[in-house]
Formats: C-alpha cells, structure tokens, sequence
C-alpha cells in the first residue's frame, strides 16, 4: 500500500473490534479462533477503523462493532454492500443493531457463524434486461467514487465514479450489468443515470475537496449529438461546469469510423466536456485512436502492473507518455496497488495514479475519512 496511518494498520486477514467491554471482547476472541484460519484479533478506534474501512489498500475481512460504539461516518461505511468487509454489531440484550447491520449476542459460535456468512454481492441471469429497465426507472444505480491523485505530490484531483446496481436484496458490481445494458439497448438510459449519480455526488464531494470527476461512457453513447445537451442540463443544477467532469471511452466497442468519432469528441469539446481514451493495454490495437483529439489516456491495470518486470511494457509506456505529453495531454496510471507500481509508473513519466494502493471505491459521503487516511500516512519512500 502507498500510505497508511501513522499507527499500524496489520493485516486485512485479522479481525477488526471496535469494543471496550471485556465480554465483548472474549466472545471475539472465541469467534477467531473458531473462523477458518483462526483470525488475528486487531483492536482499533472507531477512526482508526473507519480510516481502514475506506483508505487504501485491501480493506479488513471482518469488523465487529461493539454496540454503540461506532459514530455515523463509520456505520455509513459499514453498511456499504460493495466494501469487502463482513461487519456485524454484538448487541446487548434487547438492543437493536443499527439500520443495514446485523445483530449477533456475545457468544463466540453465534459470532464466527455469523462472520462466515458472505452477506455482499449476488448474482444475475445475463438475460435479465427487464429487471435492469425496471431498476433504471426506480433509481437503483449509484455510484462509488475512486481516488486519482497526482504522481509528482501525491495531490488528490480527480475521482473516478464507477457504477454499482443496488438491489433491495442483491448489490451489483458493473461487470454484473453494463454489457447487459449495452446488449439491450440501454446503454444510454445506463450512462445517463451513473452521470447524474456521479454529478450529485461530485457536488458533495467538493464542499470538502476540490476534485474533478470522470465517468465511463460507451461508444455509442459518446456519438450521440444531444450528449453535450444532455451533460449540460445535469451540471447545471449542481452550479458545476464541464470542465469539471471527464469522460471515459470504454472499450467495449470497435471504434470503426475514426471520422465520426473526431467529430463527437470536437463536439463534446466544443461544449467544454473532454474525453478520456481508456484502458489502454500492451500491444492495444486501438493506439492508432491517439491521433484523435483526446484529453488524455489512462493505461490498463494489466500494462502497469507488467512494469517492473517486462521491457516491452516499459518501452510502451514510456513512448505512450512522450506521445501524450508532446499533445499536452495526461496520463493515468490504473491498478497502482504497492509502492514498486507507483515508483515503476512514476518512473515511466506518468501524471496521475489510481489503484487498490490510492484508494478503493468508496460511497460519496466517505471521501472526508478517505482523505484523512491519505493525508495521515508516509510517503511511499518510508518519509
């Protein structure tokens, strides 16, 4: 991980307690032993467990919230279906656990029982586009917002918003739904419900930060004429400006008329929303679309992680950054999950990193606790 609290952060296999009462605290220890693996127990602060619930690198498996014990930006964070933790409250007798969490009594069996239960995600027939259009129509899609910051300082400045499908009873992830929607025609009701998710979201995030935003946009939604329209009235009610937001062309789609791509993005550009080309990988067929007048690229988990190791990855970062920066344009290096990532990226010439190592997903109202996390760390180089 690239920063961390000043106070250890162990292992994110461990179990984390929020708890003072000593009952509590014996019942989860019994439950850690019994967890497959027997389970390190880590007892934190509140804060210190909110800062691992959303700051970077992997989150802790399980987090057990003594009754009572939690504030509201932590039982925000726990109730977050997407988090990767399996959180449950141990309750007193006739106590209630807060609203989205589980209840469990002090008794180190209920405890384990209920910490091996996976209580996130689900699963979707590939088939179900009437349940997504009647998701779209009920609101249902929302976003998590993932840090970018600055390679050169280590500044935050932008997020991106990526889409999740939240269910009454099942949390999905975009790999779950977007190729769906794109299939059955609604790639464009999609991209404009996670645009004014992520414009809402944006709006609350910069009473704290002052951040620009990003967000995938499919081909097809992209060439649309009225998008700049369309952006522009969403913006407009949250007194933000199109510079404020970047859009990302997804590669889920062949690009096969340059001409009418160059025209959407002046289009866009004409309107003061620009375009970022995304997820380029090694060897990436779709380099030639650098001729187009991108805002900049970000580079694909896979090429950056093969950095360290691979000369050809190296050599195609390298003129990949010379190239966008001779056109004045950014470059964004995706999946930077560890120091050796963010150094061989940096190394390379890259201008900004994302990546489990900056910062997971994380609910809009949790970017404060982020940025606590990231402002209260060392430097990748120890300092």
């Amino acid at each position: 991980m690239l920063r961390r609290p000043r106070r250890s952060m162990g292992d994110s296999s461990g179990l984390v307690l929020v708890a003072s009462d000593p009952l509590v605290i014996a019942a989860v220890h019994e439950a850690a032993r019994r967890l497959q693996g027997a389970r390190p127990v880590q007892i934190v602060s509140g804060a210190e467990a909110l800062y691992r619930m959303v700051g970077p690198g992997e989150p802790p498996r399980h987090l057990v919230l003594e009754g009572g014990s939690a504030g509201a930006d932590l039982l925000s964070a726990a109730r977050d279906r997407f988090s990767g933790t399996e959180v449950v409250v141990v309750a007193r007798p006739g106590e209630k656990a807060p609203d989205g969490l589980r209840a469990v009594p002090a008794e180190g069996a209920k405890l384990a029982a209920a910490l091996s239960r996976n209580g996130h995600g689900g699963a979707m027939p590939a088939s179900d586009a009437r349940s997504l259009a009647a998701g779209l129509a009920r609101g249902e899609i929302t976003v998590r917002l993932q840090p970018i910051v600055r390679l050169a300082d280590r500044r935050p400045v932008m997020v991106e918003a990526l889409a999740r499908w939240e269910r009454p009873r099942v949390a999905l992830g975009a790999g779950a739904f977007v190729a769906l929607a794109e299939q059955a025609g609604l790639a464009t009701p999609l991209a404009l419900a996670v645009a004014r998710s992520a414009i809402e979201a944006l709006a609350t995030v910069r009473r704290a930060l002052p951040l620009r935003l990003s967000f995938n946009v499919p081909l097809s939604v992209l060439l649309r004429a009225d998008l700049p329209s369309r952006l522009g009235a969403l913006i407009s009610h949250h007194a933000l400006r199109p510079q404020d937001l970047l859009l990302e062309l997804t590669e889920s789609t062949t690009v096969r008329d340059t001409a009418l791509l160059r025209r959407a993005l002046q289009r866009l550009d004409g309107a003061g929303f620009r375009v970022l080309l995304d997820d380029l990988s090694l060897d990436d067929a779709r380099t030639p679309l650098l001729g187009l007048p991108f805002a900049g690229v970000k580079l694909d988990r896979s090429l950056i992680a093969a950095l360290p190791t691979e000369r050809r990855a190296r050599a195609q970062v390298e003129r990949l950054v010379r190239q966008s920066h001779a056109e004045g344009r950014a470059v964004v290096a995706e999946g930077v999950t560890d120091p050796l990532l963010w150094r061989a990226s940096a190394a390379a010439g890259c201008d900004l990193a994302q990546g489990f190592g900056v910062g997971r997903p994380i609910p809009p109202e949790a970017m404060p606790a982020w940025i606590g996390a990231w402002s209260g760390a060392a430097l990748p180089d120890g300092r």
